[in-house]
């Protein structure tokens, strides 16, 4: 009887050792930055205890699955990865609606964002075909870094901004300057040896790439834009967990993955703040309610516009997407 009661448990260690599964989640961020530790090794922890460990995560920070941003979202496709994270306006796969969500002048904080798209998720979800959504959440507002003071938009006038995204470039455009593309990684020579004027960033941005060493201005509440990121699924490795795996899964994702990287922004965002004040060598300058209205003037034309070109571009009513997130 003893070995048939062991026999019993063995078969049972076996069963769920066998029915266990691991997935791999590849991003590019360095094993220090605010999305590794804040949203992707939460989702490890998240999902392992929500699962009761049938699911376990293993994180490949560093671009070691794949470098860079430009192919993440093709990563999750082809299941190099079970779990990719990447920067939506960065990729050559294109997830034109919910790129709609870096309009300008639309949120104030991250989790303002976060709130407003999972209350939309249905509009947006036609751009993750053949994935599973993770998370959707934006880094903190932009702000402009430069070396001269800025009041309004005329003090723009012919500057070189470096900008990340079209919606990015039109701003500039509306705003007067010339907008330049590069890598963020360029910024620091390029605003030391003035190749640029400035630059369109998220505070956490200047922060991370020290940005206050060169420049002596940092002007925020512009009614600038947000820069949205992902964590997807490769949808044969979402669909092949049971039903109730999946429902403790999206119990710690989605929405609450989402929120836990706007939190992690908006806490690196407080960091720099801190940090470029204490450098010592840039000012702070906060817009007032009347200066921000001159940078808000030009934007709906801009908006207009952009609307109508993803329209006719994509095939979808990208109008009913604007109206319904800017409520």
């Amino acid at each position: 009887m003893k070995n048939i009661v062991l026999g019993a448990a063995a078969t049972l260690a076996m069963t769920t050792t066998a029915s266990a599964a691991e997935w791999t989640y590849a991003h590019y961020n360095q094993p220090t930055h605010e999305l590794h530790l804040g949203v992707a090794l939460e989702m490890a922890q998240d999902v392992e205890e929500a699962t009761d460990g049938e699911l376990t995560i293993r994180v490949f920070p560093s671009g070691e699955l794949g470098a860079g941003p430009a192919q993440q979202y093709t990563r999750a496709l082809d299941g190099i990865a079970d779990v990719t994270q990447g920067l939506v306006a960065s990729d050559t796969f294109p997830l034109p609606r919910t790129m709609l969500m870096e309009l300008p002048n639309l949120f104030d904080t991250p989790q303002d964002a976060v709130d407003v798209l999972w209350e939309n998720i249905e509009l947006f979800e036609p751009d993750f075909q053949g994935t599973k959504v993770m998370a959707l959440f934006p880094n903190n507002p932009a702000a402009l870094v430069l070396n001269r003071p800025v009041s309004s938009p005329a003090d723009l006038e012919g500057l070189n901004i470096r900008a990340s995204s079209a919606i990015g470039a039109g701003i500039m455009e509306a705003w007067g300057a010339t907008p330049v593309t590069m890598p963020a990684g360029d910024l620091y020579n390029a605003l030391q040896t003035g190749v640029i004027d400035g630059a369109l960033i998220g505070i956490d941005g200047i922060n991370a790439y020290r940005l206050q060493e060169v420049a002596s201005h940092v002007i925020t509440n512009i009614p600038g834009n947000i820069t949205m990121f992902y964590v997807v699924a490769n949808r044969d490795s979402w669909d092949g967990l049971s039903e109730d795996v999946q429902a403790e899964v999206l119990e710690v994702t989605e929405h609450a993955l989402s929120m836990k990287g706007a939190d992690a922004f908006a806490v690196s965002g407080e960091e720099a703040i801190e940090a470029i004040n204490a450098s010592g060598n840039t000012e702070i300058v906060v817009l007032t309610a009347e200066q921000r209205a001159l940078f808000a003037e030009p934007l709906p034309a801009m908006i207009e516009n952009y609307l109508e070109q993803v329209s006719a571009a994509e095939g979808f009513d990208a109008q009913e997407i604007y109206t319904a997130i800017s409520q």
